[in-house]
Parts: C-alpha cells; structure tokens; sequence
C-alpha cells in the first residue's frame, strides 16, 4: 500500500503479523490451540473514511472472518491467512 501517503510499513508490517502467526501455531499446536489470521477487507470505518479510498463493507461484515475462525473445531486450520474466501498466500 505504498500509494496511501504515511503507509510505507503497513505492508512489512502485514508480513511479519503473517510469520508471526505461523510461528505461534507451530508453537501451540500440541497444546491445541490453532492460530490463525485474518483479513476482514476493507472496512468502512472512522479510520478509514479520511483516507478516501473506496471502502463500502461494514464493520460487521469484515467481523464474519474472525468470527468463523475463532469457532473452528480442533481439526481446523492453523498458521493460516485467511478472508472470506477461504486461505489466502501472502
């Protein structure tokens, strides 16, 4: 996102969120735990309304990827990026 003025360390930034969540999964795997991250998309927000860009979601919509995450059962997915449409690459 280099285009949005003051946001050269967003992506960087979204990197190493993404390592660090392979990490922790890695980690607590044989304590059950999955961890995972998600992308909520771009949210029409207090935040994000002075930026300009074109964001028509709703808060509550962004929230259904965290949501669906935070209730998967024991055998679902871990060290994962994900959005709506299912595991993302980074």
């Amino acid at each position: 996102m280099a285009w949005l003025p003051g946001s050269v360390a967003y992506a960087p930034s979204k990197t190493a969120l993404n390592a660090l969540t392979v990490q922790y999964a890695k980690d607590l795997r044989e304590a059950g735990v999955l961890v995972n991250a998600a992308d909520p998309g771009g949210c029409d927000t207090d935040l994000t309304r002075p930026t300009g860009l074109p964001v028509h979601r709703a808060p509550v919509q962004g929230a259904a990827i965290a949501v669906r995450l935070a209730t998967l059962g024991p055998d679902g997915p871990t060290g994962g990026f994900f959005n709506d449409d299912g595991r993302m690459a980074w």
